[in-house]
């Protein structure tokens, strides 16, 4: 009776979408029968072998994803999987060590966020080289983080070429929570590396710059002042990301 009543309260606090994710992880913690973390994996890795394409398999390593392993199971299939199993830090823990591609999306799934340091993000980073597992640990993972944009201004300053493609796309996903200031160190950060033949990165700075064009017009426009002789340029790296940002300003109405 007593939890009823604090769930009663919880919902008149909280808006009803926040009750509902709530509700539904304890329903979930309070049916499901835990099984050692061993087990758990043995399980989900049978189920990888039943839902394995190893057409998409060979088609991403001959586009130069190369993973220890590769089940080429779809994203959307994956994302359905985690949501059979409550989030654990010490599965995702053990799942992210496993570097199989799909163990390590799983991982940034089945993360609580709320559990996840500033230690564990670098440690985890130490294992991504692939742009499509950046894509999923950022959206899925560190662009819910409170301390995201500190990552961010962290690893653009890196020597570490992953770390700084990672800052780059990170912060194209939480550009709203940039101070002026912190926009000013990432645009220069992105002029800095701009000449580069290292195809992810300058990619990143590209998406980078585009996105924070929206944060206003005056940002908008120092970028847009900053890439224009780019324009120019003979490099492609700046061609490209001058491409970008041109791209996008011109579906800005400022």
């Amino acid at each position: 009776m007593k939890l009823v009543f604090c769930l009663f309260l919880l919902f008149l606090v909280l808006k009803i979408d926040t009750f509902v994710v709530i509700l539904k992880k304890y329903f979930m913690q309070l049916f499901y029968n835990p099984k050692p973390i061993d087990n758990t994996i043995s399980e989900i890795k049978r189920k990888f072998r039943k839902l394995m394409n190893g057409e998409i398999s060979s088609t991403m390593q001959s586009m130069g994803s190369v993973y220890r392993v590769n089940y080429g199971i779809e994203y959307l299939r994956l994302k359905n999987l985690a949501s059979q199993y409550p989030q654990n830090s010490d599965l995702s823990e053990r799942l992210w060590n496993l570097t199989i591609r799909e163990t390590m999306i799983m991982a940034t799934l089945l993360q609580p966020v709320d559990e996840f340091s500033k230690e564990q993000a670098n440690r985890w980073l130490e294992k991504v080289n692939q742009p499509e597992l950046v894509e999923y640990y950022c959206m899925n993972l560190l662009s819910k983080l409170d301390f995201a944009p500190e990552l961010v201004l962290e690893w653009i300053n890196s020597d570490n070429v992953w770390k700084k493609i990672t800052g780059f796309i990170l912060s194209a996903r939480i550009y709203q929570q940039f101070t002026d200031l912190e926009c000013q160190k990432i645009i220069d950060k992105g002029y800095q590396y701009s000449l580069t033949d290292n195809l992810h990165l300058y990619k990143s700075i590209a998406l980078s710059l585009s996105r924070i064009c929206r944060v206003n017009k005056e940002v908008a426009t120092k970028i847009n002042k900053i890439v224009e002789e780019f324009e120019t340029s003979d490099v492609v790296s700046k061609q490209y990301i001058a491409h970008q940002v041109s791209t996008e300003m011109s579906f800005l109405s400022f």
